[in-house]
């Protein structure tokens, strides 16, 4: 295998019915590099709209899969294919502000030690978005499953989602909408748990992360878009289920060998209980605005 090129971002982009998203994404694309080179690497679960085409116009090579095989797979067949020194995983729901993936690999690259990178996020209105969030306890992961949806400023919510950072800050996980790692770190924890097909993912591999010894952090002096509800468009029942699935992997992976995991019933219990509220709110909203 050839040398890493520690000069390019390897940029893996997952779409499925993107179309909508892509082209103002791709067009901040080119700048927030700058002045790294730029490897773009789409992978395409099944889209049946032109997701694809638009990444190939754009330069970019596409893997056309046959079927959809999750977010974490898809991310790991885009980075086997690009040779860059960094990957970078972003949604095409979001905007990258100029300058700021380069910024995140000059911050990367002033420490060894750090595997796991991202920016501030903001909505596109400019309101935060949480990240550098922590790993839920039992209890905190309980009151904000129930709570944050009809009461956001909830104590456990704040806690999940962390103390707002001013300094770049080591933190337990970042947002999915836009992570850069080092290579070397990618690579060390053999890349996305693919037991994750979509939601939570990116939770894993910052644990695998943390466990390996590498670096999570957030810097704040880095600010990109996130249009948030984006990836909620399509199959939204079927993403309801795929979230509440991780999350119930999630919490058995994050207690693997405590006596926590003994509770993994309860939580199981509650995530079909929430489900079950998310499929209701879900389907009145649909009707609501036929």
């Amino acid at each position: 295998m050839p040398a890493r090129d520690d000069k390019t971002v390897g940029l893996v982009l997952v779409t499925y019915q993107s179309a909508e998203d892509l082209p103002p994404f791709l067009e901040s694309l080119p700048v927030a590099v700058e002045p790294y080179s730029l490897d773009v690497v789409g992978v395409d679960n099944t889209s049946t709209d032109n997701s694809a085409d638009l990444v190939e116009a754009f330069g970019g090579a596409v893997i056309r899969n046959s079927k959809n095989v999750g977010l974490a797979a898809a991310i790991n067949q885009g980075a086997a294919a690009t040779n860059a020194g960094w990957i970078l995983v972003a949604n095409p729901d979001t905007r990258l502000a100029p300058g700021s993936i380069a910024a995140l690999v000059d911050t990367a690259a002033a420490d060894d030690r750090i595997g796991m990178i991202g920016p501030k996020v903001a909505r596109l209105d400019g309101t935060p978005y949480p990240t550098g969030r922590r790993f839920p306890s039992l209890a905190v992961g309980i009151v904000h499953a129930l709570l944050g949806g009809v009461w956001p400023t909830n104590p456990a919510t704040r806690r999940y989602f962390g103390e707002t950072v001013t300094t770049v800050s080591d933190v337990d996980w970042i947002s999915g909408c836009c992570m850069l790692f080092r290579r070397d770190a990618f690579d060390a924890i053999g890349g996305f748990d693919t037991r994750y097909f979509l939601y939570f993912e990116e939770t894993k591999v910052a644990l695998d992360m943390h466990r390996a010894g590498w670096r999570v952090v957030l810097d704040p002096s880095v600010e990109i878009r996130h249009r948030e509800g984006g990836s909620m468009r399509s199959a939204p029942f079927r993403k309801i289920r795929s979230h509440h699935r991780s999350a119930l992997r999630f919490y058995c992976d994050y207690h693997q060998g405590s006596p926590w995991l003994l509770f993994a019933p309860l939580v199981a219990a509650g995530l079909v209980v929430r489900g079950a509220l998310s499929v209701l709110r879900t389907s009145i909203t649909q009707r609501l605005t036929r």
